[in-house]
């Protein structure tokens, strides 16, 4: 049988691994970049209907409940016919959505437009498990880190770009179409990358994960959602970690979604200033990401930046309570990119070390799909929460929730401790078996 190139374990072959991971790298970049433009404003497209902060934030909660529904359907098909298949189609998926924002002009559009981009929001889920197929356990908590990382420059460049591209004005005179028609482009441009030029990972000989292509046991197990979170939930140490992800996440989207409003309700700042902040705290993550992460992983292990990225979390929610004006809101936004970055690869690392070859897609599908049920949870009540209590109660809220967060995280440390579990405390040590 002949071998895939990107499989056979010579040095010629690494080198195609490692361009196919940096074409990866640049085109969910160039995507992100686009969905970054409109991170800060998407909440002012529906604002400009005339309706309040609750039907806001549950507009915005669309995204991650159609997101929810489809992503493990997503890994099981990445596991089944390829990782480039499901990127073209969620590529386009993309245009679509941000051509249809770009124009929409009643409820029923924008709401059309946030379900489309939910249904086709697996690419981030396929990247990971298309870095899991190339890479060796020991190096995967880097390359994941760096396709984070993509995520974090999209927010360095996307939201200062789209605070320019909607003016520099006030929120009333913003101008919405052109920040949507670029994003739109950008993913358009993201596609023809995938097309052009990324090759695909699965179904290969890998040298590091000597996988020959053919499904795992739980291959055919991850069919549909239920069987996949039957496979999920029959993996003590996962199941715990998909209910951390869980937690933190809801929490974290009551803060993402309501944090634009707050600063222009709160502060009468403009798309500009806005944008400007989630372009810093883009500058952060990337900043952890690319030099941090690495060194750290080795350094104290995944478990250990977890357990620090849940802190600097609740350190991004206690600053924003008590700020005061902007130099006090980029500090909490400063701490809330440094607990993303370590906090989410850490997680995700740990748990693709202990997906089965032909389980990875499903797993990390189910992992996906509770960080949206978690956004979808969080962006739902955001609204509410940020009408009816205060301006303030989300982020009070967030704070609270990190205690049962920590609890949850420290049975994941004595289960990793536990003579019949991977020990992940020494980033040098390898994973057993499950």
């Amino acid at each position: 049988m002949a071998r895939n190139p990107l499989g056979s374990p010579t040095k010629a072959n690494a080198t195609v691994s490692n361009r196919a991971l940096g074409i990866l790298f640049l085109v969910v970049f160039i995507d992100l970049l686009g969905f970054g433009i409109l991170i800060p404003l998407v909440p002012f497209y529906v604002e400009r209907l005339g309706v309040g902060p609750e039907l806001i934030t549950a507009v915005l909660a669309l995204y991650s409940l159609a997101q929810f529904l489809v992503t493990p359907v997503w890994g099981h098909v990445s596991d089944r016919i390829g990782r480039r298949p499901v990127l073209i189609l969620c590529m386009a998926g993309h245009v679509g959505a941000y051509v249809i924002l770009a124009f929409a002009d009643s409820l029923a559009m924008l709401i059309l437009s946030r379900v489309l981009g939910g249904l086709t929001a697996g690419n981030l889920a396929t990247a990971y498990a298309y870095v899991t197929d190339l890479t060796p356990a020991e190096e995967r908590a880097k390359h994941l880190g760096k396709i984070s990382g993509a995520f974090g420059l999209g927010f360095i460049v996307g939201p200062a770009l789209g605070g320019l591209l909607a003016g520099t004005g006030d929120i009333a005179d913003a101008n919405f179409v052109r920040p949507a028609l670029a994003a739109a482009g950008l993913s358009l441009t993201a596609l023809v990358g995938i097309v052009c030029f990324l090759p695909e990972s699965r179904g290969t000989v890998n040298a590091h994960n000597t996988s020959r292509g053919t499904p795992g046991r739980g291959h055919e197990r991850g069919r549909g959602f239920g069987p996949a979170l039957a496979l999920v939930l029959s993996r003590p140490v996962i199941s715990l970690m998909v209910l951390l992800c869980l937690t933190v996440i809801t929490f974290a989207a009551v803060r993402e979604s309501i944090f634009s409003l707050w600063m222009s309700h709160q502060f009468a700042y403009g798309p500009a200033t806005i944008g400007m902040v989630f372009s810093f705290n883009g500058i952060i993550l990337v900043i952890v990401q690319f030099t941090a992460i690495g060194p750290l992983t080795k350094r104290f292990g995944e478990y250990a930046l977890l357990l620090v990225g849940m802190t600097m979390y609740t350190a991004c929610w206690i600053g924003l309570i008590i700020a005061q004006g902007l130099i006090m809101i980029m500090i909490s936004m400063a701490a809330s990119a440094i607990g993303t970055a370590l906090f989410a690869t850490s997680l995700q690392s740990m748990l693709s070390r202990r997906a089965g070859e032909g389980q990875r897609g499903v797993v990390m599908g189910v992992f996906q799909s509770a960080s949206s049920l978690g956004r979808f949870s969080g962006q739902t009540v955001a609204g509410t929460i940020y009408g009816q209590i205060g301006p303030n109660a989300p982020f009070l809220l967030g704070a609270l929730a990190m205690i049962p967060a920590f609890i949850i995280a420290m049975r994941i440390g004595t289960r990793l401790k536990s003579s019949d579990e991977p020990q992940v405390a020494d980033g040098q040590k390898r994973e057993k078996q499950p």
